[in-house]
């Protein structure tokens, strides 16, 4: 009985880590955001006690907020002019390069109050939260992207495909199993 409970929990561990790995992957074709980077955000997230949700959900909105004010609309160009960051640049990079240069700004800004009014501006209501990841600007989350790295925990895109491709399989195996 114990081996049939070990069998099935490490059948559920697996199960669960192939789902992991298929939402990251998604989530980052959904973002523009390499799947080694978005996995080490999620790292960075859970050491800045933000759910993973709220970083991925922050991220899409900054970046539909930093192509906005790079033609000059929208309600993160003066959050942006304000910190010192041109939208045109920070529109040229990945998207979790913009995510450590507007961090990095706001590291910098003093108040605490306004750096939670220009996280607003930026990341909508994410931001309040994601103020706790920029506490030691760009260098901070770098840091702790290399320490997802030196944990083993970064997802490579080949590794993110073969979940895709096992969820798939799973799918299917269980689709067939309800006909027969």
């Amino acid at each position: 009985l114990f081996a049939v409970g070990g069998v099935a929990g490490l059948g559920y561990m697996i199960k669960q880590t192939i789902d992991a790995a298929d939402e990251i992957n998604k989530l980052s074709d959904r973002l523009g955001v390499s799947t080694e980077a978005m996995s080490q955000l999620k790292h960075v997230a859970k050491l800045g006690g933000v759910q993973f949700s709220t970083l991925t959900m922050g991220m899409q909105r900054m970046t539909r907020r930093v192509a906005e004010a790079g033609i000059g609309m929208g309600e993160a160009r003066g959050a942006l002019q304000e910190l010192g960051l041109s939208a045109k640049d920070l529109s040229k990079l990945a998207p979790e390069d913009q995510f450590e240069a507007i961090a990095e700004e706001i590291s910098k800004v003093g108040s605490q109050s306004d750096k939670v009014r220009l996280a607003m501006k930026l990341f909508d209501s994410e931001g309040v939260s994601l103020v706790q990841t920029m506490t030691h600007g760009a260098e901070g989350i770098r840091r702790m992207r290399k320490e997802a790295d030196r944990l083993g925990i970064t997802l490579s895109q080949s590794m993110a495909n073969s979940a895709a491709d096992a969820k798939d399989a799973m799918a299917t195996l269980s689709a067939l199993s309800l006909i027969h």
